[in-house]
This record gives C-alpha cells, structure tokens and sequence, in this order.
C-alpha cells in the first residue's frame, strides 16, 4: 500500500510510505517529518528504509530527522550517492530494474533523468502505482535546465506512458488539479504527455 503524506517542505510536497501493514520504506522524508512519524505511529509500522527519488534538497532535508527515530538505511541511485551527505554504510545504490523488498512488497527502480540525472521512479507493479518524484507531475513534469536534459525527460515521460492506463500516479508536489491521478488521465491532461514530438515537448517545458 502507498500512503501519500503531506509534509509542505519547500513547495507543497509529498513524501511517501510503502508498507505491507507490517514493515515500511519512506521515500522523500522532508518538510514537517512529523507528519510522516505520525502515521507510521499510527499503523504500527516498521521502518527498514529510506527511497530518495532524487537529490534536490527539498526532497532529502529530512533524512537526519527521519533517522534519529527509524536509522534504516538509504535507498537511492548510484549517481546520487556522492550527494548525499551522511556516512556510506548506511547507503545503498540502485540502478534501473533493480527491485527493493518491503516486506511483501516489491519495488522496481525506473531511472528516469532529465529533471535531474539522478532521478528515478519507484513502481509497485502488484499495487499499480508509481512514485514519480519530480519526473512527473499531476498534470506537469519536472524542469529542465538545457536542450539535452529536455531531450532525456522526453525519452523518459514516453516510457512512463507505456504504464497500464490504470497505473495511479503519486508526485513530489502538490502541483495539479488532485493530489494522485492515473497514467491515463495524465494522457488526457498533462501537456506534456500530449506533445506530438520532441521539439513539441521543448517548446512547453523549455
């Protein structure tokens, strides 16, 4: 199950808990960590890691204050582990269609850069559902800061569309009409998935 949590941070966002009812994973501890300590109080939950989507700091600046509580250890891709700063036996680098257990549930890394070149998505097949950081947004996606990078996130949103129509996406902001939404709607309505091509796509985001 995917509990979406709001934690403010920085700009409205999102952190994540994946649990089986018994054993969890937060991804993205920010903003108001509290809110996230509080439902894993809640449920009764066990933390045994931590699943960052990428390394912008209003998506990490509350891992030391997660940790002084449940110091499970950080789950994250291998360009990211240098920018992480806290000690390396607690690091775990992944890499694309690598699988992390949570319990009874499986988690597959998608590396999808562009927003940043250590950005990945976290998708729970069994549970249809995708945690997309800041590649993708409730209709929007995440800024790019050259031609190259918006070439990278086109490639990479396309691959997303591929996802069962039914997939339920959960973000890293509180940026469109509704907190989580479904690959399909985001077909519907997110322009940047309705780009015809490349230079269509670099002429909305760049």
């Amino acid at each position: 199950m995917v509990e979406q949590i709001s934690v403010g941070g920085f700009d409205s966002n999102f952190s994540y808990i994946i649990h089986d009812g018994k054993e969890c994973a937060v991804v993205d501890p920010s903003g108001d960590v509290r809110n996230i300590l509080a439902v894993i109080e809640k449920k009764q939950l066990r933390p045994i890691a931590i699943l960052i989507t990428h390394t912008h700091f209003d998506h990490i600046d509350g891992i030391d204050a997660f940790r002084k509580i449940h110091p499970a250890p950080l789950y994250m891709h291998k360009r990211a582990v240098s920018r992480v700063h806290t000690h390396d036996s607690i690091k775990r680098a992944v890499q694309e269609g690598d699988e992390i257990q949570i319990g009874g549930v499986t988690v597959r890394v998608v590396y999808t850069p562009g927003h940043i070149d250590d950005a990945v998505c976290y998708y729970i097949e069994k549970e249809g559902a995708l945690i997309s950081g800041d590649t993708l947004f409730v209709e929007g996606c995440g800024r790019v800061g050259s031609e190259a990078d918006a070439e990278v996130l086109y490639e990479n949103l396309q691959r997303l569309k591929e996802l069962p129509d039914e997939t339920e996406v959960f973000p890293g902001h509180d940026y469109g009409s509704m907190p989580h939404s479904t690959i399909a709607h985001e077909k519907k309505k997110n322009r940047f998935f309705l780009a015809e091509n490349l230079e269509a796509f670099k002429k909305e985001r760049l």
